[in-house]
């Protein structure tokens, strides 16, 4: 008997650790927000990062590489698998492109001023 609830036991753990490996998790360093209906993004002089208004909060998405891309079209949006509805950091995101996936490294929060400062010398 003792045998029986020991190996059951095990199991147990071994279920539960494989469900815990199953779900992608943030990079520690990771932070997320939760999208909102009211975006703007400011895409202008894009290449290392853009600006984005997110209801009434403001950040820098910072990209991991250069993404060209994102000066030059209009159909643009955020990707982040098994997290509908999230942006984070760390690798975890993209932003997708027609023609490019740039990986989000940062999601810097900044100030309204900070964010309308930085908007107006993009343009």
């Amino acid at each position: 008997m003792k045998t029986l609830s020991l190996l059951t036991l095990l199991a147990c753990t071994c279920l539960a650790t494989a469900a815990q490996a199953a779900e992608p998790l943030p990079a520690a360093d990771a932070a997320c927000i939760t999208l909102s209906g009211d975006q703007q993004i400011v895409r202008a002089g894009a290449d290392r990062n853009i600006l984005l208004r997110n209801a009434d909060q403001h950040y820098i998405v910072h990209f991991k590489d250069s993404c060209t891309s994102a000066a030059r079209t209009s159909d643009l949006r955020f990707a982040t698998p098994e997290r509908d509805g999230q942006l984070c950091g760390g690798g975890v995101s993209s932003l997708r492109t027609k023609s490019q996936r740039c990986v989000v490294s940062e999601v810097e929060t900044i100030t309204a001023q900070e964010f309308n400062s930085r908007a107006r010398a993009r343009r």
